[in-house]
């Protein structure tokens, strides 16, 4: 019988990955820190954690996630067009900066400020990724059994 391990719920897999769109933008790159997760809590994208279920160290594995298995599609309901008078005063408003505001529904949302005209700010409180189909390419790097502590949590 092998000693390899393979992905199964309950296990702290480190991987490396490499992320772009579907247009080969790259997003992240595989040269970024490692990161480790425990298989089965729900941490990644259900389609990628079902993807890398069973894999080994070393294998590398490409997963291709539409929209809705990723961040969703873009919801136009989280445009929002705010006069900039309704800024408290002294709020850092410019493009490309982050302000939280509440939706339609009184939730609270990060917006993202995409455009200042006409003394207007267009915000958009959509994920960055959203609408987007993403690409992972995976590299396993390693597979371990988790601790009491970190199945726990």
């Amino acid at each position: 019988m092998s000693d390899l391990q393979h992905i199964t719920d309950g296990k702290v897999v480190t991987m490396q990955y490499a992320l772009t769109n579907a247009q080969c933008v790259v997003v992240r790159e595989a040269s970024e820190a490692p990161i480790s997760y425990l298989h089965g809590a729900g941490i990644l994208f259900s389609k990628l954690e079902q993807a890398l279920a069973e894999h080994a160290v070393g294998d590398i594995v490409t997963v291709r996630l539409l929209p809705d298995d990723a961040f969703g599609k873009r919801e136009m309901e989280l445009l929002q067009e705010v006069p900039m008078d309704d800024f408290p005063p002294g709020e850092d408003i410019r493009v490309g900066g982050r302000v939280t505001g509440r939706n339609e529904n009184g939730d609270m949302v990060d917006f993202t400020v995409t455009a200042i005209r006409e003394d207007i700010a267009y915000l958009d409180g959509n994920h960055p990724l959203a609408g987007q189909t993403l690409v992972f390419e995976v590299e396993i790097q390693g597979i371990r059994d988790a601790s009491d502590e970190e199945l726990s949590q």
